[in-house]
C-alpha cells in the first residue's frame, strides 16, 4: 500500500449570507456579495495588480483573490526600490489575513542559494517529496513552495561582480477550487517563472524567458507492500517515477561493471543541473539480490553535473560538508572505520552549453562486514580505476547530459573518500 501524502491545504469555502428583511428579500449588486465586499474585490485586484513591482501573474490569480476581507502588502528589494542596500532583487508579500497569501523572493545566485544543490537531495524519492516540471530548473515541494533557476548571461544592474543568474521562491496559498490536487503546485511554479521573466526582462540581463510549465511531474517514490497494514515488509513493486529515463541509462552498466544495472534520474530535463543514480542491486529487496554480489564490488553508483550560475553553489554545499574535491588534494587513505562507507567520489570540470560545469560521479562497494578494516594497496587503486571509469563512461554516453550538452574541455579535478 503506498503513502499518498496530503499535499493541499482544504479549500476555503467563503459563504455569502442571504439578508432577508420584514419588507422582502435585499438585491445585491451583480456578481454576488455586500457593497462593502465588492469594494474589497475590486481594491484587492488593483493591489494586486501593482503590487511586487507588477510582476505576479494577475490574469491568474485575480479569480483567487478573496472578497471579504481588505489585502495587504509588504515589500523591498534593489528591484522594487534601487536606492535600498537589500540582497534581495524582490522580497514581496501580499496577504489577505485568514484568506491567503502569495508571498516571492528572488535574490541573485553569487555562490550559495537558499536550497540545496547535493545530487542526493535532488534525486525523487520516498524523501524528497515534491513535483517538477519538465523543462524548467526548479521543484515545488509538498506544502506549494516552489523554487526555479533562470540564468542572467548580461548580468545583474547593480552587482559589484558579475552575476549569472538568479534564484526565484513562490508561495502561494490561496484555494484553487475544482482544479485537481496538481494545480496549486503548478500556480506555484508558474508564479515564479512570471516573477523571473520580469526581472530578466526589466534588466536586459539576456538569455532566454523561461517556458511557464503546463504540467508537473510527482517525484514521490512509493513502496508497495503486500499487507494493507504494512506489517509485511515484502515489496510488491515500487513506483519510482525517474525509473528508466534515458539521460541515466547508461549509468554503470557503460562503466562495464558486471550485473544487471537500473538507473534513474531527476525530471527537470534542465540545461544547468542533472542527477542519475544506479544500482546491480534487487531494487524490491536489495538484501537478497540474487546473484550476491561479490565483497568489493561496485553496486551503486550515482552521477550529476551542476552548470552556469549553480556550479559555485554546488561545489560551496559539499566542501561545507567536507566532500569538495580539493579539502584533502592529493591525500589518500586506506583505513576505513567501523560502519565506514565504502563510497569514493570523483570530481571533473567541463566547459558546456550553460557554461563551466562541475561533474560528480560516486561509486559503492559492497561490503559484507561492517568492522573496521585496511585496504590493500591494490584494493585502494582498483576503487581510484573504477571511478575513473564511471566518470570516462558518464562524459562519453551519447545520450547522457554531458554529451546532449555539449561538454567538452573536460578535466579531473579530485577524489573524495566517503569513508573519512
Amino acid at each position: 500500500m503506498g503513502r499518498v501524502p496530503s499535499r493541499l491545504r482544504k479549500p476555503l469555502l467563503i459563504g455569502l449570507p442571504l439578508v432577508l428583511l420584514v419588507t422582502g428579500v435585499v438585491l445585491f449588486p451583480e456578481g454576488g456579495g455586500r457593497p462593502d465586499e465588492q469594494r474589497h474585490v475590486a481594491a484587492n485586484r488593483a493591489q494586486l495588480k501593482r503590487a511586487c513591482a507588477g510582476l505576479l501573474p494577475y490574469e491568474e490569480l485575480r479569480g483567487l483573490v478573496p472578497d471579504d476581507v481588505a489585502g495587504e502588502v509588504t515589500q523591498y528589494g534593489t528591484v522594487l526600490d534601487p536606492d535600498e542596500d537589500s540582497h534581495s532583487l524582490v522580497n514581496c508579500s501580499v496577504t489577505w489575513p485568514g484568506h491567503g497569501s502569495v508571498r516571492v523572493r528572488a535574490v541573485a545566485i553569487i555562490s550559495g542559494i537558499p536550497m540545496t544543490l547535493r545530487a542526493e537531495d535532488i534525486l525523487p524519492g520516498v524523501d524528497n517529496d515534491g513535483y517538477e516540471a519538465p523543462g524548467l530548473t526548479g521543484r515545488v515541494d509538498e506544502r506549494g513552495r516552489a523554487w526555479v533557476v533562470a540564468e542572467c548571461p548580461g548580468g545583474l544592474a547593480g552587482r559589484a561582480r558579475e552575476v549569472p543568474g538568479m534564484y526565484v521562491a513562490a508561495d502561494v496559498d490561496l484555494p484553487v477550487p475544482g482544479k485537481g490536487k496538481q494545480a496549486g503546485y503548478l500556480r506555484g511554479l508558474r508564479t515564479a517563472v512570471r516573477v523571473a521573466n520580469g526581472i530578466t526582462a526589466a534588466q536586459k540581463c539576456g538569455g532566454s524567458p523561461l517556458k511557464p510549465p503546463t504540467r508537473v511531474l510527482d517525484t514521490y517514490e512509493a513502496h508497495v507492500t503486500k499487507d494493507a497494514d504494512g506489517g509485511n515488509i515484502e515489496v510488491v513493486r515500487i513506483d519510482e517515477p525517474g525509473l528508466g529515463v534515458k539521460k541515466c541509462r547508461g549509468v554503470g552498466r557503460r562503466a562495464g561493471f558486471p550485473g544487471k544495472w537500473t538507473a534513474s534520474g531527476d525530471l527537470q530535463d534542465s540545461r544547468l543541473v542533472s542527477v542519475c543514480t544506479a544500482t546491480v542491486l534487487d531494487r524490491m529487496d536489495p538484501i537478497h539480490t540474487d546473484p550476491t554480489p561479490p565483497d568489493g564490488a561496485v553496486v551503486e553508483v550515482s552521477a550529476a553535473s551542476w552548470s552556469g550560475p549553480l556550479r559555485d553553489s554546488a561545489d560551496a554545499q559539499y566542501r561545507n560538508d567536507g566532500d569538495g574535491f580539493g579539502f584533502r588534494e592529493g591525500e589518500r587513505t586506506r583505513d576505513i572505520p567501523e560502519s565506514g562507507s565504502r563510497e569514493l567520489a570523483l570530481w571533473a570540470g567541463s566547459e558546456c552549453a550553460a557554461g563551466s560545469t562541475y561533474h560528480r560521479v560516486t561509486i559503492r562497494m559492497e561490503t559484507n562486514d561492517l568492522s573496521a578494516y585496511t585496504l590493500t594497496g591494490t584494493e585502494r587503486t582498483k576503487y581510484s580505476k573504477d571511478a575513473r571509469k564511471l566518470m570516462d563512461s558518464y562524459l562519453a554516453d551519447p545520450d547522457g547530459w554531458p554529451r546532449q550538452q555539449g561538454c567538452h574541455e573536460s578535466r579531473i579535478l579530485g577524489e573524495v573518500e566517503g569513508w573519512r
